[in-house]
């Protein structure tokens, strides 16, 4: 493939000639000879069924293709030459998660502007308009990493805005949003184009943006270009009919009851009061806008989240108290984001619950084909689009013979005859006496297919009845944001049609450093310096050879730990507590194999000779190693990563693309927990958690691939934001949202604290 800069009539924005991707070990293209046009200022949608490579055609213009992910590109993607520069072109992943680059808001928001080279003073307006002209009315300083889904959509879109892209591609920028977050994403799309950008967005559900549409692309399976239509004369989808008859079995017990719940997330509760009771045949459907704690409710009555208060029982039973295997043998969960509940490297294996060898049961086969993944048995669960990786959840999880079906999300991503089979085999889980409990933001899904409904918002329960009235009440719509009709309010954006700006009275931005918080003598270092003195103490404490000197040592790791870092003794006891069993069994080999000098006393105890020398010389090696674990600990709970990886290219000058490369590989890390709450999870709901003291082993592959996932996934973020050439290459060809001093002060601080571990260990 050939990306040309030049060549182009000016009217055009891009040109697709015969453009064909084949993925590496596909063996099919993902796209087969797509040509179109679009001129600048035009808004093109881009239609048609799940996995017929619109994400891949829209990474293919981006330039992710073949610059960050691997694949066979031929034809020709032409770009006008204002979009070949870095940042020119804004890109919204059809998974939020997989395009976040920084752990904050700010952050976030900010990278984009940094590539750009953005001054630093113009970066909290521009924030603050994005975050507004999406709807998200978070502090800067938030972490995303405890946001609903369909926030994290809306910070994504917001991170493009803020980029002021002369192209943004927007893919499923409604998937997983409230009816409330979807209007201001159609009104953003419509105030986009008003501005004068070109914009290409890809959906399932898009009569709304036909209004600003001015051509349509419909693709076919196989990528190849089945119409192309001029707006009036797209096809629309059919409206869907009340097809099912009522199921509920009024005149037996309930098989869900939950009573009193409450769920708290530290100082914040979620939500409290709430009390439902589902029977058999009945088809609930849980809705509230984003953030509400839907899906921490499906977890909650799955027993996978212990309720801060309140009860969930199973036919009468306690879920919290009924074995795993039994409680995920009649109760089937089905996850928000599918990726969570993979447990096997290929598609075959998912649907068969093991691992199968090249050829391919019948019966999966059939549930391949049932579920329009035909083709798909020997890819990767987690390198097929978002709607294949739905219905593959929606496939592992229905061969269950549970009672009580938990679906967060279940036509997410789909298009309408996938949408329409998942919803008919949940509507004969109904008719077969089942229960479901169904997650969803659509409303029409709700009127044709649900008994009942309850609306969960402003930390309670808004609405529990019948779907009509709820739909009949036009202000309890508004109020739990279910209103897509209302108008967006627009008193805030620009006359010129651009993202808002900040109102006179809103109080300015706060930078990354600023906060009233006091913040302790070691977390106010610089962070880098601060990492260099520790590695020299701990350096110096693996020299100790004697007590006194380990004991000196000690004094200055606690100074350190507790009187500059003002670290909580019971945090850090309690976060090293595990460590604390491996050194024990490391004393106890030392002590029991140590060679005993000459006239040395030895215990022969079995095979063991057991010795004060040995267990003295182990107790030195243990306060010696232990120290620099301490010292470890010390570093990451008084450093901001952000501030240390920025620090090294701003205060340092190392190239952008080493040091934001190396938070890149080590993304994981901060995930870590999530990830490992997550497959505990999804183990548990599968039946593969296993014996307790082989779960570490279980665990360390699912984790270390998805590790890499991770990694690779955030080094592609990076770059679709700009993150290559210049401003990744030199520490001065972009800007920096963080202002990370290098002070004097620093400097003689880390020296004196480098001197005192120095003397402790000449002096003895």
């Amino acid at each position: 493939m050939t990306i040309a800069a030049a060549g182009i009539e000016r009217a055009l924005a891009l040109e697709v000639r015969d453009l064909t991707v084949t993925y590496e070990e596909a063996s099919e293209p993902a796209l087969a000879g797509v040509s179109f046009s679009l001129s600048k200022g035009e808004c093109l949608l881009l239609i048609g069924p799940s996995g017929c490579g619109k994400s891949t055609l829209a990474m293919a213009i981006a330039g992710i293709l073949p610059r960050s992910i691997e694949a066979r590109v031929e034809g020709e993607v032409r770009l006008a030459p204002e979009l070949a520069e870095p940042g020119k072109i804004g890109y919204v992943f059809q998974d939020p998660d997989l395009q976040f680059c920084m752990h904050r808001v700010d952050d976030e928001i900010a990278f984009g502007l940094e590539n750009l080279r953005v001054s630093r003073d113009e970066m909290a307006p521009r924030m603050q308009g994005a975050l507004a002209a999406v709807g998200l009315d978070v502090a800067l300083a938030t972490r995303h990493s405890v946001f609903s889904g369909g926030m994290k959509q809306k910070l994504a879109v917001a991170s493009a805005l803020a980029m002021d892209a002369d192209l943004v591609i927007l893919d499923e920028p409604t998937a997983n949003l409230d009816p409330d977050s979807r209007r201001h994403v159609y009104d953003v799309t419509r105030r986009l184009k008003e501005a004068g950008k070109t914009v290409m967005v890809i959906e399932h559900r898009y009569e709304p943006f036909l209004d600003v549409a001015d051509v349509v692309v419909e693709l076919a399976p196989g990528g190849r270009v089945r119409a192309m239509y001029r707006p009036e004369e797209a096809p629309r989808r059919a409206p869907r009919q009340r097809r099912r008859r009522a199921t509920v079995h009024a005149d037996k017990a309930p098989v869900v009851e939950a009573r009193d719940l409450a769920l708290r997330y530290g100082p914040r509760d979620v939500w409290r009061d709430v009390n439902l009771s589902v029977r058999p045949g009945e088809w609930l459907a849980v809705l509230g806008p984003n953030g509400a704690g839907k899906s921490s409710l499906l977890e909650v009555l799955a027993g996978l989240r212990r309720p801060t208060a309140g009860e969930v029982r199973y036919r009468g039973e306690l879920v919290h108290r009924m074995p795993a295997k039994a409680r995920y043998g009649r109760i089937a969960y089905a996850f928000q984001n599918p990726e969570y509940q993979f447990l096997y490297e290929r598609v075959a294996d998912e649907i068969a619950g093991r691992v199968l060898g090249d050829e391919v049961p019948d019966d999966v086969e059939r549930e391949l084909q049932a579920f329009g993944l035909a083709g798909c048995a020997h890819l990767s669960p987690f390198g097929i689009s978002q709607g294949q990786k739905r219905r593959l959840a929606m496939a592992v999880m229905m061969r269950q013979g549970a009672d009580v079906w938990l679906v967060d999300e279940p036509t997410y991503g789909q298009d309408e005859a996938s949408e329409r089979m998942i919803l008919e085999r949940l509507d004969a889980l109904c008719e077969a006496g089942k229960a479901v409990i169904a997650v969803t933001h659509d409303l029409d899904l709700v009127a044709a297919h649900a008994d009942r409904v309850m609306v969960l918002a402003d930390g309670g329960v808004l609405y529990d009845g019948p779907p009509e009235a709820l739909l009949r009440n036009q202000e309890l719509l508004r109020r739990a944001h279910l209103d897509e009709t209302a108008p967006v309010e627009r008193s805030r954006v620009q006359a010129d049609g651009g993202v808002p700006e900040r109102e006179a009275d809103d109080p300015p931005a706060k930078s990354p450093s600023s906060g009233c918080r006091a913040r302790s003598p070691l977390r106010r270092w610089h962070p880098d310096v601060k990492a260099v003195a520790l590695l020299c103490v701990a350096a110096v404490a693996l020299c100790a050879r004697t007590f006194a000197a380990e004991g000196w040592i000690w004094a200055l790791v606690g100074a350190l730990a507790f009187g500059l870092g003002w670290l909580s003794p019971w945090k850090l006891v309690k976060r090293l507590s595990p460590l604390v069993l491996i050194y024990t069994v490391y004393l106890w080999a030392f002590a029991a194999n140590a060679a005993a000098p000459p006239g040395t006393r030895v215990v022969h105890w079995l095979w063991f000779g057991l010795s004060a020398y040995g267990f003295t010389q182990g107790l030195l090696v243990v306060l010696r190693t232990f120290a620099t674990v301490v010292l470890a600990y010390v570093l990451v709970a008084t450093t901001d990563g952000t501030d240390f990886m920025v620090g090294l290219s701003q205060s340092f000058r190392l190239p952008p693309k080493l040091s934001y490369g190396a938070m890149a590989g080590t993304g994981f890390l901060g995930r870590f927990k999530h990830d490992l709450d997550v497959f505990r999870m999804a183990r548990r709901v599968r039946g593969r958690e296993g014996w307790w003291l082989l779960r570490p082993v279980r665990y360390a592959l699912p984790l270390l691939a998805q590790s890499i996932r991770v990694s690779e996934r955030l080094a592609i973020a990076m770059e679709a934001r700009g993150f290559f050439g210049p401003p990744a290459e030199r520490w001065d060809a972009r800007t920096y949202w963080r202002h990370i001093r290098l002070r004097a002060a620093d400097v003689v601080a880390a020296g004196a604290v480098v001197a005192a571990a120095v003397a402790c260990l000449w002096a003895h």
